[in-house]
């Protein structure tokens, strides 16, 4: 199962989450007037490409909006040489292209039939359908804690339900969000973003649903 898992053991661990600690380091002076470094900056869900080097060359938006970095980096979340990764994109916009400042991570969860299917609740914050319809978008709270027992897994998917045929003759595919709490405590929550691939996804719309503690949430998107 294609999957992104988080362990929790006795310290604080990375997760997929959307922060910006460099920011903590620019003068308050300087970004209030909108004279430092980040006072342009944008971020962007999109998909970088390495090259042969394994450095970040290139990455394309969920607006289909191609871009070159200006000044090509590696990073250990995209390892791998002539790759392509997913990840949020903090930048500023050149004359010469992208002016990237750091990128974190978005854990890419592709539809398959999942067969002991978990939805343990999230807190759900945003779904939202990528301009270039690419990707479905999830933004969630998941709960988190410290625990010594090394067996504590949370893990999060999308299980690919039944095709639906529709009154007016459209079809729907119904898809559910994975979500195991793997025994990992629940102290406090963290936001972490998931990327659905929609390329294999044969059907006019999609259906997402979401297990959140205030019950299921349902979403449908028009994809084609």
């Amino acid at each position: 199962m294609m999957r992104f898992s988080w362990r929790m053991k006795r310290a604080f661990f990375y997760l997929f989450t959307f922060f910006l600690p460099i920011l903590a380091s620019c003068t308050q002076d300087a970004y209030d007037k909108g004279e430092g470094r980040y006072s342009q900056m944008v971020a962007e869900m999109a998909d970088g490409y390495t090259n042969g080097d394994a450095k970040i060359v290139s990455f394309v938006t969920d607006d289909d909006e191609r871009l070159t970095v200006v000044e090509p980096f590696t990073s250990k979340l995209a390892p791998k040489a002539d790759t392509v990764y997913r990840a949020v994109f903090f930048f500023n916009r050149t004359d010469r292209g992208a002016e990237v400042i750091t990128v974190n991570r978005v854990g890419v969860v592709r539809p398959h039939v999942i067969d002991t299917l978990k939805t343990d609740p999230v807190r759900l914050e945003s779904v939202w359908l990528a301009k270039s319809r690419r990707y479905l978008n999830v933004s969630v709270y998941l709960m988190l804690g410290a625990t010594d027992d090394a067996s504590a897994l949370q893990t999060v998917g999308c299980h690919r339900d039944t095709l639906m045929a529709n009154a007016d003759g459209t079809s729907t595919l119904r898809l559910v969000f994975y979500h195991d709490q793997g025994g990992v405590p629940q102290y406090y929550s963290s936001r972490s973003y998931a990327s659905i691939p929609l390329g294999a996804v044969d059907a006019d719309s999609v259906q997402l649903t979401i297990n959140t503690y205030d019950g299921p949430v349902v979403k449908r998107f028009y994809v084609r």
